[in-house]
């Protein structure tokens, strides 16, 4: 979406000691091409996945079998949501201040 968009990612990455990774951010300017996964980026395995308003196109969750997805999707019918753990139905700018609040308050 926007900076600020990425900006909160950033933040909610910081509370949960994760990585924001993603081509749209790369794309626009928001992240270094390092930060860029799938397969013209980096290869990535992690135990969690937090899908942030994408579709998730096959190329995009190739690598994404194995780990624990939670789509955060405003589009109900969004392929990703046909893989993912759990669905939380929303846009980011809706869940996302919502899960650093939580984690601020919850963390050690």
């Amino acid at each position: 979406g926007s900076k600020e968009g990425f900006d909160m990612l950033f933040e909610l990455a910081k509370e949960l000691h994760a990585e924001v990774r993603q081509r749209a951010a790369v794309d626009a300017g928001y992240a270094d091409h390092d930060r860029q996964i799938g397969q013209t980026g980096v290869t990535v395995r992690p135990k969690l996945y937090i899908a942030c308003g994408i579709s998730g196109q096959i190329q995009h969750i190739a690598g994404m079998q194995e780990c624990i997805i939670i789509s955060i999707n405003n589009d109900e019918n969004a392929p990703i949501n046909t893989i993912a753990d759990y669905v939380i139905n929303g846009t980011v700018e809706e869940v996302i201040p919502k899960m650093i609040k939580y984690y601020k308050s919850h963390s050690k």
